[in-house]
C-alpha cells in the first residue's frame, strides 16, 4: 500500500506548517511525516524551510542570527502571511515527542536538512546527536549531500538516510537528453546506502513518457521512492496519482494526505 507523507506536518492544506499538534497526531497514528531543518546560531536547530525567518515567522533576518531562546519568542505565519499562535519547533521538541513511548511503531519523521552540513560547528553536531541518541530509528535524515549526511548521522543507530538528486534544472535537462536511466543509476552510485530517494513527481512521469521507469531502478538497489509534492489542486491529479501508483512509488509527499487518500480509493481499483 502506498504511503502518503505529511509534507511540513500538514494533514490538510490549511494546516500551519510544522505544527506541534499535527506532529503529535501523526506520531500517534503512525504517519510518515516531514519537517525542514535549519541550523541556529547557538548550535541548535529549528523546523523552518527558508534561510531567513521573515516569511515563516514573526521575526526577520537570517535563521543563523537567532538562538533557541530567540525562537521561543517567535510565532509562525500561515502561507498567506497571517500570524498564528504556534511557536516554531526546535529539534529537541521534535525528538522528545518522537521518542515518547506512546508513538506508534510505524511513525517516521523525515528531517530534510536545508543548510550546508559541512559548515556545521562541532556544537551543532553534538546537539544533533544528543537529540536523536535514543530515538534515531524513528527518523530519516535527508538532503543533497551524501557525504555530509553520512557524517552528521554517524554513530546514531537506526537513523535512515534519504537522498534527493533533483535540482531546479533536472527536469528540463532530462526532457532534453532523455537520459533518465543514467540519471537514476548515477544517483544510486552516489548513495548506495540510502533507504529513501526523493524525486519530483514530474521527473517520474517524464521518464515513463520516455519509456523509463526510474522508480524500478532505485527500488532494484534497495531504496524506497518518494514522489513529491502532489496536491489535490494540481492539474490532472487523478491521472498523475494513478500513474505514480502504477510505477510502483512507495510514498507520495503531499500537503493534503486526507484528500489524496480519498483519491486513492478511486485510483487503486483501476490498477487491479
Amino acid at each position: 500500500m502506498i504511503t502518503l507523507k505529511w509534507h511540513r506536518l500538514r494533514q490538510v492544506r490549511t494546516d500551519g506548517a510544522f505544527g506541534r499538534s499535527r506532529m503529535l497526531l501523526g506520531a500517534a497514528c503512525g504517519a510518515s511525516m516531514e519537517v525542514d531543518l535549519r541550523a541556529l546560531g547557538d548550535g541548535d536547530f529549528v523546523c523552518l524551510h527558508d534561510a531567513t525567518v521573515d516569511r515563516e515567522t514573526s521575526a526577520a533576518g537570517p535563521v543563523r542570527d537567532f538562538t533557541s531562546s530567540d525562537v521561543r519568542s517567535m510565532v509562525m505565519r500561515t502561507d498567506d502571511g497571517h500570524l498564528t499562535d504556534l511557536q516554531p519547533m526546535l529539534l529537541g521538541d521534535l525528538a522528545a515527542a518522537m521518542g515518547s513511548e506512546v508513538v506508534h511503531p510505524n511513525a517516521l519523521m523525515q528531517l530534510d536538512f536545508k543548510d550546508d552540513i559541512r559548515a556545521l560547528s562541532d556544537g551543532h553536531r553534538q546537539r544533533f546527536h544528543d537529540c536523536l541518541a535514543y530515538c534515531a530509528d524513528r527518523f530519516i535524515l535527508s538532503g543533497d549531500d551524501p557525504a555530509g549526511l553520512l557524517s552528521l548521522g554517524a554513530g546514531l543507530p537506526g537513523l535512515k538516510i534519504g537522498y534527493d538528486p533533483c535540482r531546479d534544472d533536472t527536469l528540463v535537462e532530462l526532457q532534453q537528453t532523455l537520459a533518465f536511466e543514467a540519471f537514476a543509476r548515477d544517483a544510486v552510485g552516489r548513495v548506495p546506502f540510502a533507504s529513501y530517494v526523493y524525486l519530483e513527481y514530474p521527473i517520474i512521469l517524464a521518464g515513463l513518457d520516455a519509456g523509463v521507469n526510474v522508480v524500478s531502478i532505485f527500488q532494484s538497489a534497495g531504496m524506497k521512492v518518494d514522489a513529491y509534492t502532489l496536491n489535490a489542486d494540481h492539474h490532472g491529479v487523478d491521472e498523475t496519482l494513478r500513474r505514480l501508483v502504477q510505477a510502483g512509488v512507495d510514498q507520495v509527499t503531499t500537503d493534503e494526505p486526507l484528500a489524496l487518500e480519498n483519491m486513492l480509493d478511486r485510483v487503486i481499483p483501476q490498477t487491479d
